[in-house]
């Protein structure tokens, strides 16, 4: 099973929490090879209290995720 961490990417305007997939080696890098510090990582609060902003989620993420899906049903 793969981990999502959301961060907040001062990169993306107007600003947004974006989700990574993390690699399965338990490594702090994600699937497009972005290292993700710890102590960057947001958790949403389960009540939906606190600021919310639009989620995003990074796209060669999830196409590395959707290729390796696909390469395991073969």
């Amino acid at each position: 099973m793969y981990e999502m961490w959301a961060e907040h990417d001062p990169a993306i305007s107007p600003p947004a929490v974006v989700w990574h997939v993390m690699a399965k080696d338990g490594s702090t890098s994600s699937l497009c090879g972005r290292f993700l510090e710890p102590s960057q990582r947001i958790t949403p609060a389960a009540d939906g209290s606190g600021p919310t902003l639009p989620d995003r989620y990074c796209d060669p993420c999830l196409v590395t995720v959707r290729e390796t899906l696909a390469a395991a049903d073969r």
